[in-house]
């Protein structure tokens, strides 16, 4: 599973979230009873070091040139030439080594400039031309589904060495992503990139003390932590009545607020309660879900408290700088912070402590917590459909296995031990929220694939101050649905269907 050091403590954490227990049998109790042989059985104990098979069998690639594509929009994973005691640079470059030592090529990161929706182009035209340039991509999620319909990815189920059910990859991603017998993205350990632009909800401790708000952890754990009732805890924090700071009886700059928040968390809101834009049917297809009784009452709930401009605070909307939200938590000037966990280290200074949270769930019977990430940022990664062959492809997996394997055991920990729960998470909490959040990601094709612009739509009723759901649906509803049968019959092609 994702993000995960020791496999079974997420079984250990999902286990206590859901609060359920295990039915011992007759049989299972007769085995744990006390030996009755004259000679004690010493217990086996699991070595907390032992590593995981990587499965992979020795290899020799006599000094092949690995090239990674590197979209420049997004987080670069690959960014380390030398160790210089920095966790993450240090991380990268031990996972490079170890690669690079075990199979004898050399690991060469390209970082190629293009738009955020264009990164498919550059990566398109090596593969049409036939000049193998790159043997792994990484892109964000908008290039990423463009190179998949223009043909340019591998279905990675194809791919010798290649096994994403190994738990150095994350399993939502491959089954929330593939299309019928085939799948063309994938991320986990490999990447910090989709921790980094994962939705997460930011609170200041010492405001919520202030003002005796409960455990919001325990609400975490027992299910009451929903959009209704973080409602009440935002409006507490009224800005006009409570924090007008310089006194002028206008909502401005200066005030405190009960939430700063970011345009994109609405679409993290609504995957959050369990809905997508579009899903993967049964038959392989695209198929638009966003439009549902669930969806606009999801909406009318976090837009009844994110439009009250005495309580929120739109940053970008009131045309402040774009990392004024994060300058105004780390200031002590709001409750909460509606952003993504990249934010996070930008508050290893602040002198108020702080803590991080999942988005909420819609209602206390959801079934789980449901975390996506900011598709315009999200790293997705990809084998290009070059033209060297099988040989060459066993070589693309065992290397890409390799490096996400190496980074279970490097990367994983520079990022999510040493730098988030040691340098920037305050309490244990919030580092087992991380756990929950990176454990219970979604992946939303609707948004990547932007169809229907209905990522756009529902960020500028955000902008507008509007309600009018229904509309923004029905305005586009063409339009997607002339999208998506474009789209279905591209991966239709790149399926042999």
């Amino acid at each position: 599973m994702k993000k995960r050091l020791i496999p079974a403590l997420l079984a250990l954490l999902l286990a206590a979230a859901s609060c359920s227990t295990a039915t011992v049998t007759e049989e299972e109790t007769a085995q744990t009873q006390t030996p009755t042989a004259e000679i004690p059985v010493e217990a086996e104990t699991e070595d907390p070091n032992a590593r995981l098979d990587s499965g992979l069998p020795e290899a020799d690639f006599e000094g092949y040139e690995f090239h990674i594509f590197i979209h420049n929009t997004i987080t670069n994973d690959f960014a380390a030439e030398e160790m210089t005691g920095e966790p993450i640079n240090d991380g990268e470059y031990e996972r490079m080594v170890a690669v690079q030592d075990k199979g004898n090529c050399e690991i060469l990161p390209i970082v190629v400039s293009a738009d955020n929706r264009g990164g498919q182009t550059p990566l398109g035209n090596a593969v049409k031309a036939g000049t193998n340039d790159y043997d792994l991509a990484c892109l964000s999620g908008y290039s990423s589904c463009n190179a998949l319909t223009d043909g340019s990815l591998m279905n990675l189920y194809e791919v010798p060495n290649l096994n994403l059910e190994k738990p150095w990859w994350d399993p939502y991603c491959t089954q929330e992503c593939t299309f019928k017998n085939a799948v063309f993205q994938m991320t986990g350990d490999i990447s910090i990139g989709d921790n980094q632009a994962t939705f997460c909800y930011f609170f200041n401790k010492n405001m919520s003390a202030t003002y005796n708000q409960p455990d919001f952890y325990e609400m975490v754990d027992n299910r009451t932590w929903t959009i209704d009732n973080f409602r009440q805890f935002a409006e507490a924090v009224d800005s006009n009545l409570d924090y007008d700071n310089d006194g002028n009886h206008i909502n401005d700059k200066e005030d405190i607020y009960g939430i700063y928040i970011w345009d994109d968390i609405m679409m993290g809101i609504v995957n959050a309660s369990g809905l997508k834009c579009c899903v993967i049917n049964q038959n392989g297809e695209l198929e638009l879900s966003l439009y549902s009784e669930k969806f606009v009452d999801a909406f009318d709930k976090f837009t009844a408290y994110a439009y009250n401009q005495d309580v929120t605070c739109a940053y970008q909307r009131n045309g402040y700088a774009a990392d004024y939200g994060q300058i105004a938590f780390r200031e002590g000037r709001a409750l909460f912070f509606l952003q993504n966990i990249g934010a996070a280290t930008s508050f290893r200074d602040m002198e108020d402590d702080f803590g991080i949270l999942p988005l909420p769930l819609y209602d206390e019977n959801q079934d789980r917590y449901y975390n996506s990430a900011a598709s315009w940022s999200i790293s997705l990664y990809s084998i290009p459909k070059n033209s060297y062959g099988e040989a060459g492809f066993s070589r693309a997996g065992w290397i890409t296995e390799a490096l996400a394997y190496e980074s279970l055991y490097s990367l994983t920990p520079a990022y999510y031990e040493q730098t988030l729960q040691n340098k920037v998470s305050r309490d244990e909490n919030s580092a087992r929220m991380l756990d929950l959040i990176f454990a219970t990601r979604t992946y939303d094709f609707g948004w990547y694939f932007e169809v229907g612009g209905y990522n756009e739509g529902i960020m500028n009723l955000l902008r507008a101050y509007s309600s009018d759901v229904s509309s923004m649906i029905k305005k586009s509803e063409k339009v997607a649905t002339k999208v998506l049968s474009k789209y279905n019959e591209k991966i239709a092609e790149q399926l042999g269907d």
